[in-house]
């Protein structure tokens, strides 16, 4: 046989004994793919100008009383009967976050002026904005103000929000 004539059965068994090889290389035994990792970017939620404000005066009792809280929930609380300190908890924190994201630095509290002299008014603010604490932009922070002064005029063992 000569060379010219068998360079084509070497081609075929070159090419069979590829194919086999690669046939054999997709098999079951490849290493698995790593899934693919997703990345979720979870953004903190906006903060408030702290520290914010409390702050309740008249009625028949004669409130006075003065909160600052700062964003680690630390509250110092001036009132009638002396000083008070606590810490409020995550979620009554994280409502009065919210309301004070919708007072803005120029906010002052609207209404009729005071007349009554009974009058009580209660005021939430946060940076050097305030707001009576039944306007709509952050009424929804009522319940948490009315507990939490609740709580630092009480006594310590039956704090709610604020230990």
């Amino acid at each position: 046989m000569s060379r010219i004539t068998a360079l084509p059965k070497v081609a075929s068994l070159l090419s069979s004994g590829l194919a086999a090889v690669t046939l054999t290389a997709c098999g079951t035994a490849d290493p698995p793919i790593p899934p693919a990792t997703t990345t979720s970017s979870t953004t903190a939620p906006a903060k408030a100008s702290f520290p914010l404000t409390i702050s309740r005066v008249g009625g028949i009792a004669g409130f006075t009383d003065n909160l600052s809280i700062q964003d680690d929930g630390g509250v110092l609380a001036v009132t009638k009967n002396g000083q008070v300190t606590c810490t409020l908890d995550e979620a009554s924190l994280a409502v009065l976050n919210e309301a004070a994201l919708q007072v803005h630095d120029t906010d002052q509290p609207t209404g009729p002026p005071q007349t009554a002299s009974d009058q009580l008014d209660v005021l939430f603010g946060a940076g050097t904005g305030m707001l009576r604490v039944n306007d709509p932009r952050v009424a929804g922070a009522e319940p948490v103000v009315n507990q939490l002064l609740a709580d630092v005029n009480g006594p310590k063992a039956s704090r709610k929000l604020c230990t």
